[in-house]
């Protein structure tokens, strides 16, 4: 029998049953150990920690068929326990996805829309007859016969996602949300977003404060610098969204589908060159960025100089570190160190996807 939440209540959803959260135990509680899912058996010791990463084709596999969740020890990138996933759960083609937006909090759910499917699923972390903690699918949204809902995403006690419809051709889609604890209550609509020239979705995401932002709806404000540089940043509230840097002729932007870093500060890198979430081995680089309060200037810390292009970024729940990674390793820079130096820690994991590397998810 599967051991699921020590304190729940349960939903009918679609014929299935997903359960929510009403106390702190979670069965993300494990203990430290292997990969494979490892903590079964041992008993709850907290949930797990570490830079997790999301793999797909993970130790070799199947990039579509072998996914899982990974957490690495952030100093040596030894890994401290595996989770699988789905079957299909990402989309192993992409770049850029947020699927550090597609976790709960405490790691006991994971949102996601795979491929072909016209609906959002949710997993729930259990413990197997094996004795591992596996994400299993424990709900489908229902969704109507003339929508496809997908991209979705976790922000507090909120599930959000994107409903397109089914055929034909539109200029924008729906945002909408549902409460976690009541997936099947009607979804409340919380925007629209347009479609591009070429039919490539807005870029949007969900707030730190729990609202809408779609990229070419926000106002757009801008910061000048030294040595003519300007800063170009949208907000939500008192948080930079997104933001490009002009500076000596050189653009450089945030990362699509990276986490926003919360506040008056942004990482930019060059821009990507392609669709394969690649970067020209000349745009070597990246830049730390802080917004002063009064939002007259900003402060640049250069990232990696010499180093190669950034691939992705994490920071730590305090924000007080980030974790860096270019195409050979992962480096940790210290925010409030008066150096500001990047320290390599070791070789960036690779996967089977088209990338090529594992996703960040979280730094916990």
């Amino acid at each position: 029998m599967q051991r699921v939440l020590r304190y729940a209540r349960l939903f009918a959803v679609s014929g299935l049953a997903v359960v929510v959260a009403a106390a702190c135990s979670t069965a993300a509680d494990t203990t430290g150990g292997g990969g494979g899912g490892s903590g079964g058996g041992e008993g709850p010791s907290g949930p797990p920690t570490g830079l997790a990463l999301l793999y797909r084709g993970y130790d070799g596999g199947d990039p579509e068929q072998d996914q899982a969740l990974v957490f690495l020890d952030p100093e040596s990138g030894e890994e401290k326990e595996v989770f699988t996933l789905p079957e299909g759960a990402v989309d192993p083609m992409a770049p850029g996805i947020p699927v550090w937006a597609q976790f709960s909090e405490d790691w006991n759910y994971f949102a996601y829309s795979p491929q072909g499917d016209q609906t959002v699923q949710l997993a729930q972390l259990v413990e197997n007859e094996e004795g591992d903690y596996v994400y299993e699918s424990a709900a489908a949204l229902e969704t109507p016969p003339a929508e496809v809902w997908t991209d979705p995403r976790i922000e507090g006690d909120r599930l959000w996602f994107a409903s397109r419809a089914a055929e034909g051709q539109a200029s924008s889609f729906q945002v909408m949300s549902v409460p976690m604890d009541d997936p099947t209550s009607t979804p409340s609509q919380e925007g629209t977003v347009p479609f591009d020239e070429n039919g490539v979705p807005g870029e949007w995401t969900v707030s730190p404060d729990g609202e809408l932002h779609v990229r070419e709806q926000a106002p757009v404000e801008q910061v000048p610098g030294e040595a003519g540089s300007m800063l170009t940043i949208r907000k939500s509230g008192d948080t930079v969204m997104n933001a490009t840097l002009m500076s000596g002729g050189t653009e450089m932007q945030h990362l699509t589908g990276a986490p926003v870093w919360g506040g008056g500060t942004v990482v930019v890198a060059p821009p990507e060159m392609g669709a394969a979430d690649t970067r020209a081995s000349s745009a070597t680089g990246a830049s730390l960025l802080e917004v002063n309060e009064s939002g007259t200037g900003f402060t640049e810390t250069p990232l990696l100089a010499g180093e190669g292009p950034l691939r992705q970024y994490m920071p730590n729940e305090d924000h007080d570190a980030v974790l860096l990674q270019t195409d050979d390793a992962w480096y940790r820079m210290d925010v409030d160190d008066g150096s500001r130096q990047a320290e390599e820690l070791f070789d960036a994991p690779r996967d089977a996807s088209m990338s090529g590397h594992p996703l960040a998810v979280r730094w916990s």
